[in-house]
């Protein structure tokens, strides 16, 4: 299933909702959280194994068949979860309809030993059940609704086999449905709140790292790891280095606050003309790239030339400030050949030197060898249409 994103929700209404992970949070911390149900195989091959065995047990001892029908069933589904844990890019709905399954298993064998009156067999079940409830939430509160159901189904079953062989029980054991189910739900949620706060607070750093703190532009580190992402895909990509004519000039006269203030609007703008898909840097200073997939060279000269037009419109940086600055663009392509990023920004420098020396306020296609220097072309800002 080529593009779709590994651990997606489950495809069907219902199951999504039992399955929701944070319908509030980023897509990437709900990936996270649902990865917990494809990647732990332990829970699944011992709860699974216990169930199995304690089922048999059962059955051996009492003699119902439909224990036997369970035990065979749960050496089923094991194998089954199992597979589906290996379709990581398919909806997760599957893997969630078999946790319930399980679940279920679980409280039809509490029901039917329970309702057999034998009392050693019936606490030696009802304790592995809760066992198994145990597990469950502290293996799912990913999901909480789902391991709040799972938990409903095994001790629903307990409860409503219990009452149905003692009535007279009935006012203890709904207090004790009430306050199992609140215990429940506030475990699960601390628990799911307490990870999702982890999870958002590796996001922000991992993000803070990657990211500059003056214009909100990807930093050195974020391009190049951006950078690693295309060439493991083998895309086609572009790299313009850009740099601001006579920058200095205006930071010098109106001070650095403006400065600062010039280079966020510049970026503000550079995303504007660039959209969603290129990936914009600040490498330091007054010195930016970009990289853009998918862009041929000619597509990418186009842009940095749209890019200088844009940006040598003046900006309001106070009340009664205006400044001016141009800005000149090298740019380089790599036809998915794996170019190290350092040698796509040397030429890119190159063609940025050359853009500057030829007046300003152009952008310069650079070419692979110094052989190909005359075949560069300079395209002054003037003949953008």
């Amino acid at each position: 299933m080529p593009g779709r994103s590994a651990y997606p929700p489950p495809g069907n209404t219902i199951l999504r909702w039992i399955g929701d992970t944070g319908s509030n949070l980023p897509a990437d911390v709900q990936r996270q959280l649902r990865s917990v149900f494809f990647t732990s195989k332990a829970p699944i091959i011992l709860g699974s194994v216990n169930s199995c065995v304690v089922a048999t047990i059962a059955w051996l001892h009492t003699g119902l068949f439909p224990l036997a029908v369970i035990a065979g069933l749960d050496c089923i589904l094991v194998v089954v979860r199992l597979l589906l844990q290996l379709r990581t890019r398919a909806p997760s709905g599957p893997i969630f309809a078999g946790g319930l399954l399980f679940a279920l298993l679980q409280g039809a064998t509490v029901c039917l030993v329970v309702s057999s009156g034998d009392p050693a067999l019936t606490v030696l079940v009802v304790s592995s059940a809760f066992a198994t409830v145990g597990g469950i939430i502290g293996r799912n509160f990913a999901a909480p609704r789902y391991a709040l159901l799972q938990v409903l189904l095994i001790d629903g079953c307990f409860k409503i086999s219990f009452l149905w062989r003692y009535p007279e029980y009935w006012p203890l054991v709904t207090i004790q449905a009430v306050v199992f189910v609140l215990i429940s739900v506030k475990i699960l949620h601390q628990q799911h709140a307490t990870t999702t706060k982890a999870l958002l607070g590796e996001i922000e750093s991992r993000e803070r790292s990657v990211t500059d703190s003056l214009t909100g532009l990807a930093n050195r580190r974020g391009l190049e790891d951006a950078f690693s992402k295309s060439a493991s895909a083998g895309a086609m990509r572009s790299l313009l280095y850009l740099d601001l004519d006579d920058f200095k000039k205006t930071n010098d006269r109106f001070g650095h606050d403006a400065g600062d203030e010039l280079l966020r609007q510049v970026a503000a703008r550079m995303r504007d003309v660039a959209g969603p898909e290129p990936l914009l840097c600040r490498l330091g200073g007054d010195e930016f790239v970009i990289l853009a997939e998918r862009l041929s060279a000619d597509e990418a000269q186009h842009l940095g030339r749209r890019l200088i037009a844009s940006l040598c419109v003046p900006y309001r940086l106070g009340d009664h400030v205006l400044a001016s600055v141009g800005a000149s663009v090298g740019v380089v392509s790599d036809a998915g050949d794996g170019a190290a990023l350092r040698d796509m920004l040397r030429r890119a420098d190159r063609a940025l030197y050359r853009a500057k020396a030829s007046g300003k306020g152009t952008c310069v296609l650079g070419h692979r060898s110094d052989e190909e220097t005359a075949r560069d072309e300079s395209v002054p800002a003037a003949d953008v249409a």
